[in-house]
């Protein structure tokens, strides 16, 4: 039987026989058969590893990237909208309040990102400020007088808020259905996602803001120049917006959705004025002055 030691020497004969019939062979011993099969084993075991490693990575980024996408019922939904510091909401006012020939607020103030926190807190500030204006105006004009009794007008809050939240709402959602509609006629038209349509909107009525406390001036030459500023400011905003969305489509289409965005805005900007700031109804000064008289012939025949 064979041991160890005379494997060896049989395997340095033969590697010397090999020398000598071909001197540029290059030999192999088993001990370095031995090291190269271990060392492919550990290596190939390596590999398998780092295979397993990448995949576990790569479902972990996956499963990360799932995570960030939170359901549109929650309210971290909602937070995104909502994530913005104070210097882009001034510098969104400012660009609404003093429009520039020639630039698009989309592009100019919006489009990095589009928010929610403006347009909702500039509606509701604007509620509160044209109805409380209002009443002030009408308690103003008729104080003094002795068939007028003050009585706060607490149903126009609601109106207040129906009518500026629909057109802060219903208007651009109405605007981008058609924009996408004709956008997918004519591909050329610049497109506006609905938020950035509402971001339009909801800053273009600041403006109404300040104008709704200097109408409490009760001057109607005043009261009609600063409503025809206020639409002239803020219908700029509109026009500016809009006309690059509708340039490339047909010239009539293209006019009559300009104009019709106008013909909103001015009749928004005109019902604020007559429907807030109009003086108390006739037939309430009428009841008023009947109940005075009536009170008066009874104090007569007694």
């Amino acid at each position: 039987m064979a041991t160890a030691d005379d494997l060896k020497f049989q395997e340095f004969d033969d590697a010397a026989n090999l020398l000598a019939a071909n001197p540029g062979a290059t030999t192999v011993s088993i001990g370095d058969a031995e090291d190269a099969g271990g060392y492919r084993q550990r290596r190939g075991s390596g590999e398998e590893d780092d295979s397993l490693g990448n995949e576990d990575s790569d479902k972990t980024e996956l499963l990360a990237g799932q995570k960030k996408l939170a359901p549109f019922w929650t309210f971290d939904y909602y937070q995104t909208f909502f994530d913005i510091d104070t210097y882009q909401v001034l510098d969104r006012i400012k660009g609404s309040v003093l429009p520039i020939p020639g630039r698009n607020f989309v592009r100019l103030y919006v489009r990095s990102n589009p928010d929610l926190y403006g347009p909702f807190w500039i509606c509701a500030t604007l509620v509160f400020t044209i109805t409380i204006s209002g009443n002030l105006s009408n308690f103003f004009l008729h104080r003094g007088e002795p068939q007028y009794h003050y009585v706060p007008e607490f149903r126009k809050v609601s109106i207040a808020a129906t009518a500026i939240y629909a057109y802060a709402w219903l208007v651009p959602l109405a605007v981008w259905g058609f924009l996408s509609w004709r956008h997918s006629k004519v591909m050329s038209m610049v497109s506006y996602s609905f938020l950035e349509i509402v971001c339009v909107y909801g800053y273009s009525l600041f403006i109404f803001i300040p104008t709704s406390v200097l109408w409490i001036i009760h001057s109607e030459i005043l009261r009609w120049v600063l409503m025809a500023l206020a639409m002239c400011l803020s219908g700029s905003v509109l026009m500016l917006t809009f006309w690059p969305a509708v340039r490339e489509d047909n010239r009539k289409v293209a006019i009559t959705t300009l104009v019709t965005i106008l013909l909103l805005h001015v009749l928004l900007a005109v019902g604020f004025g007559e429907y807030f700031f109009d003086p108390p109804e006739k037939d309430h000064v009428t009841r008023t002055e009947t109940s005075l008289n009536a009170t008066k012939g009874v104090a007569r025949s007694r």
